[in-house]
């Protein structure tokens, strides 16, 4: 049953069948933010609510250094403020970290334990503990490498996935890793997010094209930056042979 809906300027709200709202909004404006809702049962509450709780990732691992002076269920698109964000995970679902912890073990089996010290008054640093046999190793979390911020970047997604459902879309997830890793890297992302949530990525990497099927996989195309962009099923597409080969060859036709 249609809750909201915009066509250009109209916006119509439908409570009810038989009851339903029209009313005229400036193009460039969002009108969601101006409408009121009635409980937090409304469907249009939950469903704002649901839009806040987006995760739209691009991360630069080189600018995440792993301090935070407050908690947050809100990251940055590069997420610069990943540790206020994982902060705002552990507070509101402390359950959290076992997912995270699990993940992070599997790719990295001598990492021991994530702390978040406060350092300074309002203070916190990310750090990381490894542990062998005897050894035992602390390091800062903006002195891990860009891939290994990655595999805990990816243990917070799959623990929010779990603890609230989110959409997640996530721009090129397999930058920063090597190939062996990719793959399990995204089936991890895959798995959790079939129990709730949706998780969306663009991939330019054959390894991760691969972990996709024919029939939830989009090829965006475009002729020039004054058209828009083409999106096709990848399932429409007349593909002769492997897919990748075909892609490296140019031979995919929109």
């Amino acid at each position: 049953m249609p809750i909201y809906s915009r066509d250009r300027a109209q916006v119509i709200l439908s409570s009810l069948p038989e009851k339903e709202a029209r009313f005229l909004v400036d193009w460039y404006l969002i009108a969601l933010p101006i409408i009121q809702e009635r409980s937090s049962s409304d469907p249009l509450h939950i469903f704002k609510h649901w839009l806040t709780r987006m995760l739209i990732l691009a991360p630069i691992p080189s600018q995440i250094d792993g301090n935070s002076n407050e908690e947050t269920l809100y990251p940055d698109r590069n997420l610069a403020n990943f540790s206020d964000w994982l902060a705002g995970i552990l507070k509101e679902w402390p359950s959290a970290y076992e997912p995270i912890g699990k993940y992070v073990r599997d790719i990295m089996p001598d990492i021991y334990d994530l702390q978040n010290p406060l350092i300074s008054d309002g203070h916190h640093s990310l750090s990381v503990q490894f542990r062998k046999e005897k050894a035992s190793l602390s390091l800062p979390f903006g002195a891990l490498s860009d891939g290994e911020k990655c595999f805990i970047i990816c243990g917070a997604v799959l623990a929010a996935s779990q603890a609230y459902q989110p959409f997640c879309f996530w721009d090129e997830p397999d930058n920063y890793l090597s190939i062996s890793e990719v793959s399990h890297f995204l089936m991890a992302l895959r798995r959790s997010f079939q129990q709730g949530g949706q998780f969306v990525a663009t991939s330019h990497n054959s390894e991760a094209i691969r972990q996709f099927s024919d029939e939830n996989t989009f090829v965006l195309f475009r002729r020039s930056h004054l058209e828009p962009t083409i999106i096709r099923p990848l399932r429409e597409l007349n593909i002769h042979g492997d897919l990748i080969d075909a892609l490296i060859r140019d031979d995919v036709e929109i």
